[in-house]
């Protein structure tokens, strides 16, 4: 029995076996846990936490904004640390009727040790599309995304395996889906497994499900995929995805799927890989090419949207100066005593879009600087990027790229 409507059971699950490792018993426990993305209700969290808790000891509720972020995760190994981080930019408050900016969305880590091995899982929720012709959040989805892969990177040197779950609203194709894995590193588990069962070409909303607005996935024969699986591992380890399964739209019990959402469950592999020696690259900057232009094309999309947002700024400025000649017209009018109730009538209204338009303001700016942040970091990387073309490729300064790395060579 389902508690509350307000939550909806996106699920995550994933094995870690450690295959080869010296430090963990011949018979390896596995590290289960299961993240969740849209848990809404701290009730449903207390009710999920009461029925796991025989099987799941360890179990977390991320909180932030109003409504709250819906991330929480349930675990069978003792969670050591945990921490989260709320993005800077979540959409509009006066976007009532989408609810994005109450959620705070934000990104949830959990340290967790196996034997030696020492596991940083990330899960997060990034803000919704609504509309794939007219997407009037790609600037703040590309900038959570960007934030997201910052977090990550400062956060998992002390890490052995990164693992990253959620519903990050993009597909395989978009900007910030590409500038997350080709800054971070990470692999998208249903590209790299060999044994794949579930819904067509790995999609995650399916027009199966009777909870899928089936206007929205028209374009979209067999649904989209915008849940992911994504991890990776240090130099010195090895990590493949040996199994992934999600399900295909219906609950196999009561045939009402629990979400609109399918969900994953993973099964990855860990094993030691013998020290690499990684060659200087022949065509140094040529390899970062990639990630070269994909941060252009970010910082390209981030400068649009601070233009926006200084637009609207500057915009409900003019509305608020208005506003205050407005008021000292009807105050003057009203001292005058000719059309007083007129101009007591017409006080309310005034004060009310003068309020309405600082809101506005502040917002903007906030907005404005938020997106400025995010692309002078950009810009930051593109010019170390710049430095390391013109120094060559014994000068050029480590990016945390995926092919820093181990090969791939296991321990036998």
């Amino acid at each position: 029995t389902w508690p509350s409507s307000s939550s909806c059971l996106k699920c995550f699950s994933f094995y870690i076996v450690p295959c080869v490792y010296k430090e963990i018993p011949d018979s390896p426990k596995h590290l289960h846990p299961h993240l969740f993305a849209q848990v809404w209700s701290e009730q449903d969290f207390q009710y999920l936490r009461q029925k796991l808790s025989p099987t799941y000891p360890a179990a977390h509720y991320f909180r932030s904004g109003v409504i709250g972020s819906g991330l929480c995760v349930f675990s069978k190994h003792p969670i050591q640390e945990f921490t989260q981080h709320v993005y800077t930019l979540n959409g509009y408050p006066y976007m009532i009727h989408h609810g994005d900016w109450f959620c705070g969305k934000a990104v949830g880590l959990l340290v967790l040790h196996l034997g030696g091995l020492v596991l940083n899982a990330y899960v997060t929720h990034l803000h919704a599309e609504y509309s794939r012709q007219k997407d009037i959040y790609l600037t703040h989805r590309v900038a959570q995304a960007w934030e997201l892969a910052q977090f990550i990177h400062h956060t998992s040197k002390k890490a052995d395996v990164v693992l990253l779950c959620g519903d990050l609203n993009l597909h395989p194709k978009d900007l910030g889906c590409r500038l997350l894995k080709e800054w971070t590193g990470l692999h998208d588990a249903y590209l790299e497994t060999r044994d794949f069962k579930g819904s067509e070409e790995g999609c995650t909303m399916v027009p199966e499900n009777c909870y899928v607005n089936q206007r929205e996935l028209e374009p979209f024969p067999f649904g989209i995929r915008i849940d992911y699986v994504l991890y990776k591992a240090v130099s010195g380890f090895y990590i493949s995805c040996k199994t992934l399964r999600t399900t295909t739209g219906r609950d196999p019990h009561s045939g009402t799927p629990l979400s609109d959402h399918e969900a994953l469950m993973a099964t990855l592999c860990v094993r030691h890989s013998p020290p690499q020696h990684i060659p200087s690259p022949s065509h140094g900057p040529a390899e970062r090419s990639p990630l070269t232009s994909i941060l252009k094309e970010a910082w390209t999309e981030l400068d649009l949207g601070v233009a926006q947002a200084r637009w609207w700024a500057t915009f409900a400025g003019y509305v608020i100066g208005l506003g205050l000649l407005l008021l000292a017209l009807l105050c003057a009018l009203a001292a005058g005593g000719g059309v007083r109730e007129v101009a007591i009538l017409l006080w309310t209204p005034s004060v009310g879009l003068l309020l309405g338009a600082g809101a506005v303001y502040l917002f903007h700016m906030q907005e404005a600087k938020g997106l400025s942040r995010a692309r002078a970091e950009l810009q930051h990387v593109l010019g170390r990027a710049r430095e390391a073309q013109d120094l060559g490729p014994e000068s050029q300064p480590a990016l945390p790229l995926g092919q820093q790395e181990g090969d791939g060579t296991e321990e036998q």
